[in-house]
């Protein structure tokens, strides 16, 4: 039996090299002699050459050569294809033995009374057994041989080959003439839910049994073949569940790791944005700063890349994270990679060396490519101790001709391709690679044999070779192909093209990838992407909505970092758009000429859960003389939203106890029955939410989406918007006519106030004091506490305030109040839990009950006061209603007092 391992499917990244595979022949045309395995550089598709025997030109090692056409279905390479992919699938080729699978093969064994029960799995040029009792250590033989390679496109149910001398398919077949001495096989095909043949449960005996099986035998064997398939499908729902934890578990790390980048990037585009601190510093200095907002930016792409993959989204949109195909500037990509390397630790010098025949752009993803070069980068940093690190750029025309030198020494890929490649190529000087770990550079799991199943042995092969998987992986969902090989065949075939210092002996490697070289339609050799014109704008609607990360900045990041598709609505029930400038992703609003800016400072409200974030954005909006009142979970931003008005209001998406577009929700059915003269400007942003999330948040009723973090430039564009000019605007107009009314309440209240101290004078018999009443009063914001205070000052009442519910218990059972007003959203206790508190005490410790306490609320109506309460004042303040509710209290009580509580807050 052969013992070299033969093509696999497990060898190939995708259904393309597979097919390809598939069609060409298993050798290299000039070379139709056996190859080592060592003798060859290794190369991104499976190294047809390791075949261990010499076959010939144009034989292709999946087909059977004796196939009996009247009792089978041959196979065609697309049907081939299809089931290679299946068995694919269940990761199971090359596995350790299980078991499972062991137990089933004995039970057979015992019950058909066999020496050989096998589950055998169809490969390209072998099958490879899962189980194979009765063969001691053999794990795979040639396809070319295989009977199981027969049962897969037998037209019966149950393959049987009663007698091997007898049939002329078999009877000189190696496995027959030779060990294990097959003279009787039975086999079911292993039949997928999906309907693909894998390959069979089969039984051999050395006696030939010219009976066959019986009936009863033949169904024993179809069940059992059934129990070894349902545990095939039980092991890969397992894996894939196991791998969807762990993919779960990346995706939240890259999740819980935005919030906390999100903070970093809004600091340093600050900083970049402080004219002081860049004029203080050096232009090294500058450059390692540059240097931190690339790397924050990639780290960022990979995370939303990471959250994306774990949702199964494809984002759309041409500069969307994780995009497969977007235009690439060459110039901006070897920019960043020289700022990152220009801080990245290395003993040796660092050059980067582009031929004028790269085109400006071409059609690929940037960031996959910037991984992959960094990749290379930094192993080469890591194992260079002398000579220099180069990393060249090239194109390899389709129609250059390989030197006989180049055929035998260098990458396929290199040297013949079939289209235009772009060819990027790391050249270093280190120790090289020693050849028995050739074979399991660019995998995931090493398969040379020496503990490849240990446990310890995997995680030292995670330590040394996952930046080589990752540059795999990415690459050939490029459609590209990658590889390495010692410095000195470079040095053999092309001395010109190596200028390291080789000194007496020449070392190191070259790792090389390249890409298929697609330009971009309107690209011309003259014109560069950094130079091309901006397309003129156009409006995307709500359901063209995509979130738009930022970019890899070139200059002052945080100028150009991208804020993400975005929106802006009327007030009324407009449909939201957005103005999106088609080139560079950014969004552009007309800047209002009217109405004028108020004087009086604007408002922002922040509602998000981060505190790096809230401190970020706080700094932001205060260098544009902005106001910054902060919200950290969504239920404590709907309160304010509901007593305050603000110019902007900046909401997470996902936030605790309230989400973002749950709290847009909420206050646009609140505005509808309590302001429905204002409609509060709102933006959502996230360094999380997707496109179809972004769309929800406008449907909930958020004006306008923005992708953190929101560089400084940003908000200012932000900050002059026609819409938050606008309701600027408004602002004015409510506080005008809420001052007026309050004016016009406070007067009346005064001069009641006067005559109520005259009519006691004189209908006093003895000289005496008017005795002002005291007021405690309580809201929830700055704003409104003023107001009311001013109101019952002018009333003639001594106001008091406290700032929690805690307080306002200790007040209520301190003495018998004239009357109170307990604002319901205050903190430590809410009022309606304050008042149970105290009715509960009162109850036990006071002989008279508290009267006129009410409850200062949105939710409820002067009729609707919960139970405990004497009535219910609304919200917004109503001036008139103040004082009416004063005159009752008066009336009620000999010497009224009001209790009034409210929250702890800035001043206003």
């Amino acid at each position: 039996m052969a013992t070299d391992r033969a093509r696999s499917a497990a060898d190939y990244e995708s259904e393309l090299s597979l097919r390809a595979a598939l069609t060409e022949p298993p050798f290299f045309d000039h070379d139709p002699q056996p190859v080592a395995a060592t003798d060859l550089p290794v190369k991104c598709t499976f190294n047809a050459q390791l075949f261990g025997k010499k076959v010939g030109l144009g034989c292709c090692d999946w087909q059977t050569a004796t196939l009996d056409l009247a009792s089978s279905h041959p196979q065609s390479v697309e049907e081939e294809v299809k089931r290679l992919m299946e068995l694919k699938e269940y990761s199971i080729l090359d596995a350790e033995h299980e078991e499972k699978f062991e137990r089933i093969t004995a039970l057979a064994s015992r019950i058909f009374d066999v020496p050989i029960c096998l589950v055998s799995l169809v490969d390209i040029g072998r099958q490879w057994f899962m189980s194979n009792r009765g063969l001691g250590e053999v794990r795979e033989t040639s396809r070319e041989v295989s009977f199981c390679a027969h049962a897969i496109l037998s037209k019966q149910d149950v393959f049987i080959v009663p007698d091997t001398y007898e049939d002329p398919r078999f009877k000189d077949n190696g496995l027959v003439t030779g060990p294990p001495f097959i003279r009787f096989y039975a086999g079911v095909p292993l039949v997928s839910p999906n309907g693909y043949k894998l390959g069979t449960f089969c039984i051999i005996d050395r006696k030939p049994r010219p009976n066959g099986l019986s009936l009863t035998d033949k169904q024993n064997l179809r069940e059992l073949t059934d129990m070894v398939m349902d545990t095939m499908v039980h092991r890969k729902q397992e894996m894939e569940r196991v791998m969807d934890e762990k993919t779960r578990l990346i995706a939240c790390a890259a999740h819980d790791l935005l919030s906390p980048l999100t903070g970093i990037r809004l600091n340093l585009g600050l900083l970049m944005e402080d004219e002081g601190l860049q004029k203080r510093l050096d232009a090294n200095q500058r450059e390692l700063m540059e240097a931190s907002v690339q790397c924050s930016n990639v780290i960022e792409r990979i995370c939303v890349g990471a959250i994306e993959s774990f949702r199964g989204e494809r984002p759309t949109s041409p500069s969307a994270v994780g995009k497969e195909k977007g235009e690439v500037a060459v110039a901006e990509l070897v920019e960043n990679i020289d700022r990152v390397m220009g801080t990245y630790p290395k003993k040796v010098p660092f050059f980067i060396e582009k031929d004028d025949n790269v085109p400006p752009a071409f059609i690929s993803d940037d960031l996959k490519l910037f991984r992959s070069v960094m990749n290379y980068l930094t192993n080469a940093c890591k194992n260079a101790k002398a000579g220099s690190i180069k990393l060249r750029i090239y194109v390899r025309k389709a129609n250059d001709e390989a030197t006989p030198i180049e055929l035998d020494l260098l990458p396929g890929a290199l040297v013949a391709p079939k289209d235009d490649v772009l060819v990027i190529e790391v050249h270093d000087a280190g120790p090289g690679i020693a050849l028995e770990k050739y074979p399991t550079l660019f995998t995931q799991v090493d398969q040379s044999g020496n503990g490849a199943n240990d446990r310890a042995s995997r995680r030292k092969k995670a330590r040394t070779g996952l930046g080589l998987y990752s540059v795999a992986t990415e690459i050939s969902s490029l459609g590209g192909e990658y590889g390495v090989f010692p410095r000195q065949d470079l040095v053999a075939s092309h001395p010109d093209l190596d200028d390291a210092d080789n000194g007496p002996s020449v070392s190191g490697c070259v790792f090389w990838l390249s890409v298929p070289l697609v330009l971009p339609a309107a690209a011309s050799p003259t014109t560069s992407p950094e130079k091309k014109e901006a397309s003129p704008e156009q409006t995307v609607k709500v359901e063209d909505l995509k979130l738009m990360p930022a970019p890899i900045p070139k200059k002052r990041p945080a100028d150009t970092v991208d804020e993400g598709e975005g929106a802006s609505s009327e007030p009324a029930k407009k449909e939201a758009k957005v103005e999106i400038n088609a080139s560079a992703g950014e969004i552009t609003e007309p800047l209002a000429s009217e109405p004028e800016p108020s004087k009086r400072a604007k408002r922002v409200l922040i509602i998000d859960d981060s505190l790096t974030i809230r401190k970020a954005l706080s700094r932001g909006f205060s260098r544009l003389d902005f106001e910054v009142d902060e919200a950290e979970n969504g239920l404590q931003g709907f309160k304010k939203l509901k007593s305050g008005l603000y110019e902007i209001v900046v909401l997470d998406f996902l936030m605790p106890v309230m989400d973002g577009p749950e709290v847009a929700r909420k206050i646009r059915a609140w505005e509808l029955e309590h302001r429905p003269d204002f409609h509060q400007y709102i933006v959502g942003i996230s360094a999380h939410a997707n496109g179809k999330d972004a769309e929800l948040g406008i449907k909930a009723g958020m004006d306008r989406f923005m992708s953190k973090p929101v560089p400084l430039k940003s908000l200012k564009d932000l900050a002059q918007s026609k819409p938050v000019m606008e309701a600027s605007a408004a602002i004015d107009v409510k506080l005008r006519r809420s001052s007026e009314d309050i004016e016009a309440v406070s007067k009346i209240a005064e001069e009641k106030s006067d005559e109520e101290q005259s009519r006691s004078s004189r209908s006093s018999t003895t000289t005496s004091t008017f005795t002002k009443h005291s007021a405690l009063l309580a809201v929830e914001d700055q704003p409104t506490l003023h107001s009311l205070q001013r109101i019952v000052e002018k009333y003639g009442w001594r106001a008091v305030v406290v700032s929690n519910g805690e307080d306002a218990l200790r007040l209520l059972k301190l003495r018998k109040w004239d009357a109170a007003i307990i604002d319901n959203d205050l903190p430590v206790f809410s009022g309606t839990n304050c008042l149970i508190r105290f009715r509960d005490w009162e109850t036990h410790s006071r002989a008279v009950r508290q009267k006129n306490i009410f409850i200062l609320s949105d939710s409820y109506s002067p009729t609707s006061a919960p139970s405990g309460f004497d009535g219910a004042l609304g919200k917004p303040l109503e001036p008139k209603q103040i004082l009416s509710t004063l005159e009752a209290a008066g009336k009620n009580t000999l010497t009224p007092s009001i209790v009034a509580l409210r929250s702890s807050f800035t001043s206003h």
